[in-house]
């Protein structure tokens, strides 16, 4: 019997409910039977997903944290060159902008027989100064080669990477980040008995639509601009609510923003829940206005539930829908254009359906994790020896 490959992912901290945090869940669980897993990641470690996978190694690193930390990043580097050069590994694929510039370089350092480059998203494409960005594209286009292969969420990363130089060398792939469909979808049929329940939970009244924005409270993920939306679509609609469903370092931000704005009796933070789709089972419009993404993998679960989408521009947003066919996308900031989107849902049911139905249609059959799976398999195998 041929010996399993060791394959070593990488990450900057386990989050409940994260985008990459669920990408590499999938992609273990489906292959952890034919290959040797181990999962590390830094030192903000808010939940195990593999608590049920006790063959599945979990290391963390005290030193790699989000921020730039000079010292503890030198002895985040030699910690994980150490690990990967004590364990042998085969493949190390790394996720997340800290831990991949991290890893992949301990790996080369290390000797790793193959290094594969996760991307997730443009970090260069961050709201920030272009000296700081030219900074982010000359690290990257020092360190990219240290990677065998890049494995990308969206087609709209790639193409950013290679429209600044970076990485245009390297060999790729675009696998999707993938959602359990058959069982997200069975999960996400509500009675309309269990959505008067979740109505009622969250004390919202039968006639009231919904807005809902899923999303860690931070930066990149901006808030701030579906909360300033709502607030001008409240000046024409009386009976809207605006779900915010989620945590993070920016909750307490947003909370005072509604109450700047003399909302705050129309939105409801619901915190931290497994149960997104049952909050999705009462949306009648999904806001999304995050600033940076690979992927926005939260899109593709309302479109699941056949939830129209109204958002910013943002890296994978167009693979997921298409403008005024399939939902609304204007430029980042706009939230002036995206009030009068949002306002063209709200207004017409028949719209909202229309939308539903094609993004459903859309994202049905190319966000399953039995491809992605298969996908990774191929990648992992056909690594050189």
């Amino acid at each position: 019997m041929a010996k399993k490959l060791k394959i070593l992912h990488t990450t900057t901290r386990l989050v409940r409910g994260g985008g990459v945090e669920n990408n590499i869940f999938h992609s273990i669980d489906k292959l952890y039977a034919e290959f040797e897993f181990h999962l590390a990641c830094g030192i903000d470690f808010q939940a195990n997903p593999f608590e049920n996978h006790k063959n599945v190694k979990i290391i963390i690193c005290k030193d790699l944290v989000h921020n730039i930390r000079i010292f503890k990043d030198l002895k985040a580097l030699y910690f994980f060159y150490k690990l990967i050069k004590t364990e042998k590994y085969d493949i190390v694929h790394t996720h997340e902008t800290k831990a991949s510039f991290i890893t992949k370089l301990a790996a080369w350092m290390a000797g790793c027989p193959y290094i594969i480059y996760g991307l997730h998203g443009v970090t260069f494409n961050d709201p920030m100064s272009s000296l700081k960005r030219n900074f982010f594209i000359t690290l990257e286009k020092l360190t990219i080669g240290a990677s065998d292969f890049i494995v990308a969420v969206s087609q709209d990363c790639i193409y950013h990477y290679h429209k600044n130089n970076v990485g245009k060398k390297i060999p790729y792939k675009v696998v999707r980040s993938g959602i359990e469909i058959e069982d997200f979808v069975k999960r996400a049929s509500f009675t309309e008995q269990e959505k008067a329940k979740v109505r009622l939970t969250y004390s919202i009244n039968e006639g009231d639509l919904v807005i809902t924005n899923v999303g860690r409270f931070s930066f990149s993920k901006a808030q701030r601009y579906t909360i300033e939306s709502f607030a001008r679509l409240k000046q024409r609609f009386n009976n809207i609510k605006l779900m915010l469903v989620g945590e993070g370092e920016l909750l307490d931000e947003c909370k005072g923003l509604t109450k700047k704005l003399g909302v705050e009796k129309d939105v409801i933070f619901t915190g931290y829940t497994g149960k997104v789709g049952e909050i999705l089972s009462v949306t009648d419009v999904f806001m999304f206005t995050s600033l940076r993404e690979g992927l926005p993998r939260v899109v593709v679960e309302a479109s699941l539930m056949k939830i129209p989408v109204v958002a910013f521009e943002v890296e994978g947003i167009r693979e997921v829908i298409t403008d005024q066919e399939s939902g609304f996308v204007v430029k980042q900031y706009d939230t002036e254009a995206l009030t009068l989107e949002a306002a063209k849902l709200l207004e017409n049911e028949n719209l909202r359906k229309k939308f539903g139905e094609r993004s459903y249609e859309h994202v049905r059959s190319r966000w399953d994790a039995n491809v992605m799976a298969s996908e990774l398999r191929k990648i992992y195998l056909t690594q050189p020896r």
